[in-house]
């Protein structure tokens, strides 16, 4: 049985793609095949392997900012651009996560879900930011902070199972009592399944399964009134 009830952030909580692409219109705007649906997704999968490039001391914070934006402009096609426009894309792009709210409907069953799970937040990237949208999309109504895992503090990202483990210790059940809800499905539905956990994917961007598509979610979802109604079901079965 289900105990407890735990997120991805990025793109899950909220909608993430929107001030990608505001702030990446200056650097686009002659551009008429630009895609910026798999702009979006291509940079997310930079961004990857960008913070792996920090962590270890290969690049500088800079370096992160033109090489994973670059490489996602040449895949468009488009031409590369310099330190000083990446980095202003990417204080655009911070500006623009400051002011990010809730998807639709969630703020409904977070608060119904409260009443009967335990839930927990699990997402890749720097503390201080996460924890700062987390703050922004007022996570702190129905999450704890003890039941916030970030990869920075942890030492370890998805799609590691051993991220989902920490969570199980952390409160206390097993991973099959756990369903993790998240947007992709190489990090969130690989991660939670290969850790014995129930995986709900959120797949509103119509992304496809990639790595053979050998873990299967539990049940996957289109847009955030299909997420809510299927937290909101998850809330009506009866306790045993």
């Amino acid at each position: 049985m289900i105990k407890a009830v735990v997120f991805d952030v990025d793109d899950t909580l909220y909608d993430q793609k929107a001030p990608f692409v505001a702030a990446l219109a200056p650097l686009v705007a002659t551009s008429v095949s630009f895609d910026s649906t798999q702009a979006f997704q291509d940079y997310r999968c930079q961004s990857a392997h960008a913070y792996d490039q920090v962590a270890s001391g290969r690049w500088s914070h800079e370096e992160m900012a033109v090489n994973r934006l670059n490489a996602t402009l040449q895949k468009q096609g488009l031409t590369p651009v310099s330190g000083n426009a990446a980095l202003t894309f990417e204080q655009t792009y911070a500006a623009g996560l400051q002011k990010i709210k809730l998807f639709p409907g969630l703020e409904t069953a977070l608060d119904q879900l409260k009443q009967q799970f335990k839930l927990g937040i699990i997402t890749n990237g720097k503390t201080q930011h996460q924890l700062a949208k987390v703050m922004q999309l007022q996570m702190h109504r129905w999450v704890d902070r003890d039941n916030i895992i970030t990869s920075e503090e942890a030492g370890l990202a998805k799609p590691d199972p051993q991220i989902f483990t920490l969570m199980n210790h952390r409160l206390n059940l097993r991973a099959t009592e756990v369903a993790y809800v998240g947007d992709r499905y190489d990090m969130d539905v690989k991660g939670a399944k290969q850790a014995g956990w129930h995986a709900f994917w959120f797949n509103h961007r119509n992304a496809t399964m990639t790595e053979g598509g050998n873990w299967i979610p539990d049940q996957t979802v289109g847009d955030s009134m299909e997420l809510q109604d299927l937290l909101l079901a998850l809330s009506a079965v009866p306790e045993m």
